[in-house]
C-alpha cells in the first residue's frame, strides 16, 4: 500500500470520526431543544449554537429537523417495541417473570427519560405526534379485554378511556420525576397493586349493578 493511499485512508477515517462526533453533538443538543420547546417550536439556529456547529454542518448530517428527531427517537421506539413483545411472550409462558420484566423496562426508560418525555409529550407537529394516542389505544384494548373476561361483557368505553388516562399519567409521573431506578420500580409495583385491587373492586361493583338492573 502506497503512502498516498495510507494517508487517504487515515484522512477518510478522521473525517468519518468528525462526522460522527458532529452528529452526536447535534443529537444531544436536539434532545435538550425538543425537551424544552417541543418539536414545533424547536429552533435550528439555537440547536446548532448549543451544539457548537454551523447550520451548514447540520444539513450535512441531517436532511431536516424531523430527520434529527427520528435519529433521537427511532432507536428508542424500536427497543421499546422489541422489549414489549419479548416481555409479553415471557409473561405468557411464565407469569413469574413480571417483576423482572418491569424492572428491565424501568431501567431502560430511566436511561432514556429525555427521549421518552419527548416522544410522549413534545412531538406535536411531527410524524410521531400520534405515538401517545397509539399507546393509549393499546392500553384501552388490553383493559377492555381484561374487564370483558371477568364481566362477561364489554365495559363502558368512556370508563376504560379515563382509567387508561389515569394509569398512563401515573407512569409518566414516574418517568419525569427525579427518582432512582429502584424508586421507580417500587412505585410502579405499588401503583400496579393499587390498580389491581381497585380493578377487582370495580368489576365486582359493575357486576352487582348489572345484576340489579336485570331484576
Amino acid at each position: 500500500m502506497t503512502s498516498e493511499l495510507v494517508y487517504a485512508n487515515i484522512t477518510s477515517m478522521m473525517e468519518d470520526e468528525r462526522r460522527k462526533q458532529t452528529e452526536q453533538k447535534l443529537i444531544e443538543s436536539g434532545k435538550a431543544e425538543f425537551l424544552k420547546k417541543g418539536y414545533a417550536k424547536a429552533n435550528l439556529r439555537d440547536l446548532c449554537k448549543t451544539a457548537g456547529v454551523t447550520t451548514g454542518a447540520f444539513y450535512f448530517s441531517f436532511a431536516n429537523k424531523e430527520a434529527l428527531l427520528a435519529a433521537i427517537l427511532d432507536p428508542v421506539i424500536a427497543d421499546y417495541e422489541r422489549m414489549c413483545s419479548m416481555f409479553a411472550q415471557r409473561e405468557e409462558e411464565d407469569p413469574g417473570t413480571a417483576d423482572d420484566n418491569e424492572r428491565q423496562m424501568m431501567e431502560y426508560l430511566s436511561a432514556h427519560r429525555t427521549e421518552a418525555v419527548i416522544l410522549m409529550d413534545q412531538c406535536a407537529g411531527s410524524r410521531y405526534e400520534m405515538f401517545r394516542a397509539q399507546i393509549k389505544l393499546q392500553m384501552q384494548a388490553a383493559f377492555t379485554s381484561y374487564f370483558t373476561k371477568f364481566m362477561g361483557r364489554k365495559p363502558d368505553a368512556e370508563l376504560i378511556r379515563i382509567l387508561v388516562s389515569m394509569r398512563l399519567q401515573g407512569y409518566m409521573e414516574l418517568i419525569k420525576g427525579d427518582y432512582t431506578v429502584d424508586e421507580r420500580v417500587r412505585m410502579s409495583r405499588e401503583i400496579g397493586i393499587h390498580a389491581d385491587a381497585g380493578t377487582a373492586a370495580l368489576i365486582k361493583y359493575l357486576n352487582q349493578e348489572h345484576e340489579a338492573c336485570r331484576k
